[in-house]
């Protein structure tokens, strides 16, 4: 089983912290003119120790892609510093097998990375049952090459690519190389799973909070994306941060694509527990997490 990571700072926007993408509701570190931070995801399964009658294991699938947009998807994706970052017009098919040839969009492409489990158990560690933080030097860990194997990550879990589930396929070296610049992790697939019988008591899709019709903000790009499981959703851009007074360019989907909280209750043992899985974006110094996903029960 995989797993963990810390975080319990939830941070405010004081002194010479950025938060790049904020429009009073939703804030994030994600900007295309400051990739090079420190992106920390973090993951808790909250459900108690071993032995604890409520507790379950926490499954987990990130779905990447890129994690911006250049304002025109004519098939060059651009940074506004350094220019074309991939001709996806000249590239032969096959080599954007994920990330463009699906749909012929720049952006919206999500493909799933492997995914991995926090068992809430404690065992062998707190550190990667618990709680599991996922780092590497660069900006979405999805090299193994920089991907941080520490005391908060010991089993070394990165979002790794090179085995999903059709219809997607590995992903080819530069696919790696522009989503280790400018991807992000969008959304999950979670899955409670009763470690005693195996079975998943509850799944579902979760995605941060952004509020998408606030026009001040998020402008829609008029790209499309397909869904996993069915279904499409618009994607918006950041044109107006309010801590930078400027664009990040970081893209959403759609407010109500899939929900950032959800509760449920399952009963073991007679008992009923009331569960919750959460994610929310942070912010409050260049070291806090980019956002925590995690379940816990009452």
């Amino acid at each position: 089983m995989d797993a963990e990571n810390n975080s319990q700072q939830t941070g405010t926007n004081n002194g010479n912290v950025t938060t790049f993408s904020e429009d009073g509701n939703y804030q994030s570190f994600w900007d295309i003119n400051n990739r090079f931070r420190e992106m920390y995801y973090h993951y808790q399964n909250w459900t108690g120790d071993w032995g604890n009658p409520a507790m379950l294991h926490f499954r987990v699938t990130p779905y990447v892609g890129l994690a911006y947009y250049d304002e025109d998807n004519n098939g060059n994706y651009e940074d506004p510093l350094s220019g074309i970052v991939a001709n996806f017009n000249t590239a032969p098919v096959g080599m954007y097998p994920n990330m463009y040839d699906p749909t012929g969009n720049e952006i919206g492409n999500f493909m799933p990375a492997e995914r991995f489990t926090i068992t809430g158990a404690g065992i062998p560690t707190y550190w990667g049952t618990v709680e599991l933080e996922v780092f590497s030097t660069n900006h979405l860990h999805v090299d193994p090459a920089t991907a941080v194997t520490n005391i908060y990550n010991p089993n070394g879990v990165y979002f790794n690519l090179s085995a999903p589930p059709a219809p997607y396929v590995s992903a080819t070296t530069q696919e790696i190389d522009i989503l280790k610049e400018y991807g992000k992790v969008h959304f999950y697939y979670w899955e409670a799973i009763n470690p005693t019988t195996s079975a998943v008591v509850r799944s579902g899709y979760i995605m941060a909070d952004c509020d998408t019709n606030d026009t001040t903000h998020w402008e829609d790009t008029t790209v499309v994306a397909n869904l996993p499981g069915g279904g499409t959703t618009k994607l918006f851009y950041n044109i107006y941060s309010d801590d930078i007074m400027d664009k990040s360019y970081e893209v959403v989907l759609e407010r109500g694509t899939y929900p950032s909280e959800e509760t449920f209750a399952y009963t073991i043992g007679g008992q009923t527990h009331n569960f919750t899985v959460s994610l929310k974006t942070f912010l409050g110094g260049s070291s806090d997490p980019v956002s925590i996903l995690k379940i816990n029960n009452d």
